[in-house]
């Protein structure tokens, strides 16, 4: 059963996060892999989309509807697309083959009549393939050149725009800029917290951080602000050298999930932000927290441990 804490609330409408257990019920056991990769590379709807391959990314063109129904938009096709067709291909087969079938019915969320094809136009979300590096937010760095285009490609798939400003599309004016209206701030509970600025400017943004503060804060969740630039040697809040007293990203930075990426990526997300995003001034006012800086949100029992556990666990079938 779904609490309305899990509910997005976008204008008017509220979406509720679906079962994708593969329950032929009441979760996605009722569609096809190729259906549920359709849905994440065109965000189609898999239950109003039939077991074909997508020959087309505009409506009407080929074989993708004319007037097609989207996913909602917190659900992040949008930056998926992106994605390899082996990556997306894998999601759709772990999904389909991977978990226990759990029996829980979501009410369906509201939508728009045109099932938000006005969110999901080119001006809005960008072209798939993305545009070309560099656009006007970007430059070329004069060194590590692959890496940075790694960290862009994986910013992009990420969807750090998402929240930080401008979507999946680099082109995007205020792409990575932080928020600038109160539309784009997120309530946790009692407290208010504002997407950041995360381009290289020296003053308002991740300019003043080395590149491994940034690695340290998609690793472990700490406040590069907060953080020496060491090499941290535990994942435990008082061993080592990590702190006794953590002070810890807000809750909407998903950092919990991009700690199991490979070293390699965060590194490359790191370069991208430092070298390859041009600076923006854009002072943006600290988020509200709770005293602890949300310890008691981010322990083992919640988020789980590092490394995962490994597969499967009791909610996963080989």
């Amino acid at each position: 059963m779904m609490v309305p804490e899990q509910e997005f609330t976008i204008g008017p409408f509220k979406t509720r996060p679906k079962n994708l257990t593969p329950d032929d019920e009441t979760g996605i056991g009722r569609y096809t892999e190729r259906q549920i990769f359709n849905a994440l590379r065109y965000g189609l709807r898999p239950s109003e989309t039939p077991d074909v391959a997508i020959t087309s990314t505009t409506p009407g063109q080929g074989n993708f509807p004319a007037s097609p129904k989207y996913l909602a938009p917190p659900m992040p096709w949008m930056a998926w697309r992106h994605m390899p067709d082996q990556d997306l291909w894998a999601i759709a087969a772990y999904l389909k083959n991977g978990l226990k079938p759990v029996t829980n019915k979501v009410v369906d969320s509201d939508r728009p009549p045109d099932f938000w094809a006005s969110e999901m136009t080119v001006e809005k979300i960008g072209p798939y393939p993305a545009y070309a590096h560099p656009t006007a937010n970007e430059v070329v760095p004069a060194a590590d050149l692959d890496k940075v285009r790694r960290g862009r490609f994986l910013t992009i798939v990420k969807d750090c725009g998402g929240c930080h400003g401008g979507g999946p599309n680099p082109a995007q004016k205020g792409f990575l800029a932080g928020m600038t209206d109160s539309t784009q701030a997120f309530k946790i509970g009692p407290f208010t917290t504002r997407p950041r600025n995360l381009t290289p400017d020296n003053t308002t943004g991740m300019g003043r951080f080395t590149e491994r503060q940034i690695f340290n804060s998609l690793r472990y969740g700490l406040r590069p602000g907060e953080t020496p630039d060491v090499e941290i040697t535990s994942t435990t809040p008082g061993q080592g050298n990590h702190p006794a007293n953590p002070r810890y990203l807000a809750v909407p930075m998903p950092w919990p999930t991009w700690r199991h990426m490979p070293d390699a990526d965060l590194w490359a997300i790191a370069a991208y932000l430092k070298n390859g995003v041009k600076p923006v001034v854009n002072r943006v006012a600290d988020s509200d927290g709770p005293p602890d800086f949300w310890a008691s949100e981010y322990t083992v029992a919640k988020i789980g441990p590092y490394p995962a556990h490994p597969f499967p666990t009791e909610n996963e079938k080989r």
